[in-house]
């Protein structure tokens, strides 16, 4: 009886760990393109969830200044069922809005950077387009 119960929840923990990686295991899809500040975005999509994995955006600051910011480490963001996304992530200083489409090879929508420096200084970006295609 014991050796039942022992091998039946060893089985059960088998399946779960075997249930575990499938999910795990989802292909990325990989898509890279550009903003319409002609910089370089990259973006992958695993099932019903989308990763800016990096972009590159141009912000003016309060005093006059341009911020040109290299940004990555997104949380994932869900995608609806007709393709679009909408998100609003925060980092230390920063924040990022993201709103667009999946549409089969090729991902499209905006971005908009709002960044809070030392001192008040205050740096932001206009709405920025991006289009990325599968490769």
């Amino acid at each position: 009886m014991r050796l039942r119960i022992a091998l039946s929840a060893a089985m059960a923990c088998g399946a779960v760990a075997v249930g575990g990686m499938t999910a795990e295991a989802a292909p990325k899809k990989m898509f890279k393109g550009k903003t319409a500040q002609k910089r370089p975005v990259k973006i992958a999509v695993s099932g019903n969830r989308i990763d800016i994995i990096h972009f590159k955006a141009r912000l003016k600051c309060s005093n006059g200044d341009i911020l040109i910011l290299d940004e990555r480490g997104f949380l994932p963001t869900p995608v609806k069922g007709n393709g679009k996304f909408r998100d609003k992530q925060f980092g230390r200083t920063d924040t990022v809005l993201i709103r667009g489409r999946l549409r089969g090879r090729v991902v499209s929508g905006r971005i908009r950077v709002i960044d809070r420096l030392r001192g008040g200084l205050r740096c932001k970006s206009n709405w920025i387009k991006f289009t990325a295609k599968r490769k």
